[in-house]
């Protein structure tokens, strides 16, 4: 019965959101595909990616799964590439799936690249990054031993086991403890998929086995309401600080609780619009340049041709102090 409301509400999704209307072009089509929909990040996203879908003139879809499920993601993924979208942009939920998608993409014509989380090895057109993932590793451990110290044991509560932009976090978050901090302890990752219930439990657990854990970290956004629930069920704050990659209003009573010190992100849907203007160029066949000033943007982008990465910027760091001045 649960697989197949499964089925049902993501046959609906593709109906709802992934077909182009009747009178779309789809040659001058750009789709992204989230890691899982209904969720205020990706729904950011989606809000940017309509904006700058009427500023260009372009038609846009934006159709994910239901749950951060990789096969479903790719089937949502094939389905646009067969109905000949111009350029379909992806969040990647497993990078290890992607290449053989690209070269279906690339045989039909289709511009195929990603945005949000990437496949550095699949072969795609261009990555939108919302910050460097060594950027945004570095940030998150920097400010937690600002709070917490160097000595302190930190947990790491993530999403998704495969997907590579948390994995990579994660990577240069260890990295730059034992660069910097040798002395911090940081607790093997434990993986809650996308539910938060389930990163409140994990959170729950890591608190009673290590009495002395300072803070937690949440590396999705799925798993930051976990963490910062668990906290304020554990009657913790003050003693165990959290933290994560999630958006003000996601981390906004958190943040005024107690139960997190600090939210570290950008802004998606700004990531959300430079994902569709990346989309444009590539269906136009206008090459990246080093460094482009966007409208409404605060500070120009840069791509690097070595990497294939166009940049959104620096991640930006949410306290109690500025929550409120944001709201996405």
């Amino acid at each position: 019965m649960l697989r197949q409301l499964k089925l049902t509400l993501f046959a609906a999704t593709l109906l709802a959101t992934g077909a182009l209307p009747a009178s779309a072009d789809p040659a001058n089509t750009v789709a992204f595909v989230p890691q899982l929909i209904g969720i205020p990040y990706f729904n950011a996203m989606e809000e940017g990616g309509k904006k700058a879908a009427a500023d260009l003139g372009v038609e846009f879809i934006y159709s994910g799964p239901v749950d951060t499920n990789p096969v479903d993601q790719l089937q949502i993924v094939q389905n646009l590439i067969d109905q000949g979208v111009g350029a379909v942009s992806v969040s990647v939920l497993d990078a290890s799936t992607i290449a053989p998608v690209v070269e279906q993409a690339k045989a039909k014509g289709v511009k195929l690249f990603t945005s949000d989380s990437d496949a550095p090895d699949s072969g795609r057109a261009v990555y939108v990054a919302q910050a460097t993932d060594q950027g945004l590793g570095y940030a998150i451990i920097d400010e937690m031993v600002e709070r917490v110290g160097e000595e302190a044991t930190v947990a790491i509560v993530s999403g998704e086991a495969t997907a590579s932009n948390l994995n990579a976090w994660i990577g240069f978050m260890q990295e730059r403890a034992k660069d910097k901090y040798p002395k911090l302890t940081l607790l093997e990752p434990q993986y809650a998929g996308g539910a938060a219930d389930r990163a409140a439990q994990i959170a729950t657990d890591l608190m009673a086995a290590n009495p002395d854990l300072k803070g937690i970290i949440g590396v999705a956004s799925t798993t930051c309401p976990g963490v910062g629930q668990a906290i304020e069920t554990a009657g913790k704050i003050g003693s165990v600080i959290g933290t994560g990659y999630c958006s003000p209003n996601t981390a906004r009573s958190y943040l005024k609780s107690g139960s997190f010190g600090y939210s570290v992100l950008w802004d998606p849907a700004k990531l959300g619009y430079l994902t569709v203007w990346a989309g444009k160029q590539l269906i136009d066949g206008k090459p990246f340049e080093a460094s482009v000033q966007l409208p409404g943007f605060d500070s120009p982008t840069t791509y690097d041709p070595a990497t294939g990465i166009l940049l959104l910027g620096e991640p930006a760091v949410f306290t109690a102090d500025n929550v409120d001045q944001f709201d996405f």
